[in-house]
This record gives C-alpha cells, sequence and structure tokens, in this order.
C-alpha cells in the first residue's frame, strides 16, 4: 500500500500503517491512531513435547523431594519400632521400606502390627497414601485434559538463552531494520548471531515454522491478533518490543494532508475508531483454560505436616510403651 501511494497510484491508504523513519520518506502519516508494538510468538507445548515426564509434572520437584523423604522417615520409624517395640516382630530396614513402598502403592503386608505405635505409623503411611494420591490423580487427570503449563520465557532474553529454539522475522520487514539500528546490547547480540535460515519471506511462512516447534517469530502486534489471534497453538510472550505508532498515510506534499488529519482527530474525539478497532478486531479464543500448573509445596504443606505429626505420634506411643514395659518389670 506505501508503494501505491507513493507511485500516485492512489491518494490515500486506509489501513493501520506502521509509522517508521524510511516509510516517512515516501509518503506523509497522519495523526497516529493506533499505539503498537512487536510481539515474539512461540508454540504453546502440548504433552508431546514431555513424552518421558508427562506423568511426573504433577508435582514440582521440591514435593517429590519432601515426598520421598517422608517415606524414608517413615520406614525407618517403622524400622524402630518393630526393633525396640516388645510386642512387634523385628524386621530390617529393607523390609520397612518395602513395607512402606508397598502401602504406598496400595498394597497390604504380611507383616502383623500389634503395638500402637506401630498401628499409629502404618495409619500414618495410609494417610500419606491417599492424600499423594488425590493430589496426583486430580492434577494428572486436569493436567491430560487442558495441556501443560506454558515454558518459563518471558522475553527476548530469555529466547536467546535458550540453544533450541531459533529466532526470526520476516526478512522484508521493519524489524530488520530495528535490530540493525538499535543500540541495546541484547538486540545487537540478536542481530549478530542470527543466520540466513532464520528469517522467513512471509507471517505465514513464519508461523508455519512456529506451530512446527522450535522457532520463535517476532511479528507486528496488530497483524498476529487480527489473523492468528485465536489459535491456540500458539501464544505470545507479554513483553513488547519496538513500540511506534499506527495511522494511515498520502502521498508527500498533498494537500489533503490538514483535511484528513481534521477527520482523524475528529474520529479520535468521537471514539468511532475505537468501535471501528473492535469490530476489526478478530475475538481471540480463550486459551489461558488450556494450561495447568504441576502443584507446589505451599499447596500439600498442611498434609506434611500432619504425617509429621502423625510420625511424632507414633514414636511418642512407643516411647510410652517402652516405659510402661519398664515399669511393669520393676513391679
Amino acid at each position: 500500500m506505501i508503494r501505491e501511494v507513493r507511485d500516485g497510484a492512489a491518494d490515500i491508504a486506509i489501513a493501520p500503517l506502521t509509522i517508521t523513519e524510511r516509510r516517512s520518506s515516501a509518503v506523509t502519516f497522519l495523526i497516529g491512531i493506533l499505539a503498537t508494538s512487536q510481539k515474539i510468538v512461540l508454540k504453546r507445548p502440548t504433552y508431546e513435547d514431555y513424552m518421558w515426564s508427562v506423568y511426573t509434572k504433577q508435582f514440582e520437584p521440591s514435593v517429590w523431594a519432601v515426598l520421598l523423604s517422608v517415606v524414608v522417615c517413615l520406614a525407618l520409624c517403622l524400622y524402630l519400632v518393630s526393633r525396640f517395640s516388645l510386642g512387634e516382630v523385628d524386621i530390617s530396614v529393607s523390609d520397612a521400606m518395602l513395607t512402606v513402598f508397598g502401602f504406598m502403592f496400595g498394597q497390604g503386608s504380611h507383616i502383623e502390627f500389634t503395638s500402637g505405635a506401630g498401628r499409629t505409623l502404618v495409619m500414618t503411611v495410609l494417610l500419606l497414601q491417599v492424600l499423594a494420591l488425590a493430589f496426583y490423580t486430580c492434577n494428572l487427570v486436569s493436567a491430560l485434559t487442558v495441556g501443560p503449563p506454558l515454558p518459563p520465557y518471558k522475553d527476548l532474553r530469555d529466547i536467546h538463552d535458550e540453544s533450541s529454539i531459533a529466532f526470526g522475522f520476516v526478512e522484508s520487514s521493519s524489524n530488520a531494520n530495528n535490530f540493525r539500528d538499535s543500540e541495546t546490547p541484547l538486540i545487537q547480540d540478536v542481530w549478530q548471531s542470527m543466520q540466513a535460515d532464520d528469517f522467513v519471506q512471509s507471517a505465514a511462512e513464519g508461523v508455519e515454522r512456529v506451530l512446527k516447534g522450535g522457532y520463535a517469530f517476532m511479528e507486528w502486534e496488530i497483524f498476529y491478533t487480527l489473523n492468528y489471534g485465536h489459535i491456540c497453538e500458539m501464544y505470545a510472550l507479554p513483553e513488547p518490543y519496538f513500540p511506534e505508532r499506527a495511522s494511515f498515510c498520502l502521498a508527500q506534499d498533498s494537500p489533503l494532508h490538514p483535511v484528513f488529519n481534521g477527520v482523524v482527530l475528529d474520529l479520535l474525539s468521537g471514539g468511532i475508531l475505537t468501535k471501528w478497532w473492535q469490530e476489526l478486531k478478530v475475538i481471540s479464543a480463550d486459551c489461558s483454560a488450556l494450561e495447568t500448573a504441576p502443584i507446589e509445596l505451599k499447596t500439600v504443606l498442611t498434609p506434611f505436616l500432619l504425617l509429621a505429626l502423625g510420625m511424632l505420634v507414633g514414636v511418642g506411643v512407643l516411647g510410652g510403651e517402652r516405659l510402661a514395659s519398664r515399669s511393669m518389670r520393676g513391679v
């Protein structure tokens, strides 16, 4: 459209065209009607991308570590009870570990626990099994239904530091000038590291590479929203780049420039352009419901405290039984 106006084939371009220094040397822009920027678009992850960890992402690593620690502590407590309680069969540490893990996986045990301390610890293990299974199953069902959480990428720095993701944009777009002329160190580092195959020839090609995975595509925010905002297989990072304004343009030295500027001012003051933008904008699908997050440690902190209390009660009952046994011997 810029070329048609510059060559005289059109008097005015009615479209939200980005105002750049290079374009301003060829045509005359009216008062800016939209504030916009460039956004980085990535593929939304699916569980196909996490084939080997799809059943371990329900808890954060800290939760798995605490869960394993609790299981080990329960096994050691069970071993101590079997060793020092007079009414229990003496078992080894490995047998205690196997017993606790068996309870965790819903299996019973041939070992009979008759003392109060032993039965308290067994009830604590069963409580742990119920809680862990409830949290895990709930999150697993939700995750398999809606999908995995978004990657931890926030801006261009994260993309640049991620070696598995190539970054690019349309070769003939204004982004090439933005990157080449920028004095920002990060922008220059990215520009210097880009290879020929990082560029694409059209936005459609860039979107196609994004959907294949391993590619981050920078595109004009308005164009992406209008044409691809409804596709939930992609998402845009929140950080904007190269903020700019968009407007209509006329041929240079056109006598219609002040006339159309007055029209634009009337449209802005009357809210007509805002209504026009809302009608033009494609209603994006609500993709926020297509992600879930692993359960954090603070979410299950209270159940773990109850489990710790159960272990302490079991050990305390063991101590009480030992004292009662000594008292009976003394009598």
